[in-house]
């Protein structure tokens, strides 16, 4: 390939990458927001460290939380993290479908190196690990059902 076509295709991977990044997070902060889970880092923020480790393993393990006047706090951010959790994963979720956009920009992009000439040994390497790593993440789903099920153990400990 011509180094005049690798360059816009390389520009245009990178346009495609930065808009895939900015979508990101603009849905992720409007989630977050519906959720209620902005809500629980306001609370949080005026927790010491060792409470709000106490309620993140708490939350994490599915336990009651061994100071009973956390208790309430443990169950709001249960709840906010059980509500955060579905709307990632509920069917018509764009976040659900992130992972292999995302995979797919970058093997896009290590397509265009390799094709351009400018890929050497470490950068096969770092962009299959990327890719695969990225498709792995559409694996994780059936720990977000373990962990929604510790999310209600956590909610039924501490009411």
């Amino acid at each position: 390939m011509s180094d005049s076509l690798a360059i816009p295709l390389f520009c245009v991977t990178l346009a495609l990458l930065v808009a895939f990044l900015a979508l990101w997070t603009i849905i992720n902060h409007r989630m977050m927001i519906e959720r209620g889970w902005t809500e629980w880092c306001r609370t949080a923020k005026a927790l010491p460290w060792r409470d709000r480790w106490e309620l993140y393993r708490a939350t994490l393990r599915g336990r009651a939380v061994s100071d009973p006047r956390l208790a309430a706090l443990a169950v709001q951010r249960a709840e906010s993290c059980r509500a955060l959790i579905d709307g990632c994963i509920r069917r018509g979720s764009p976040i659900r479908w992130y992972p292999l956009w995302f995979a797919s920009l970058c093997l896009l992009a290590l397509v265009l190196a390799l094709v351009g000439g400018t890929a050497d040994w470490l950068d096969h390497r770092l962009g299959g690990g990327l890719v695969g790593g990225m498709l792995g993440a559409l694996l994780t789903y059936p720990w977000y059902t373990l962990l929604r099920k510790r999310i209600q153990r956590c909610v039924d400990a501490n009411r």
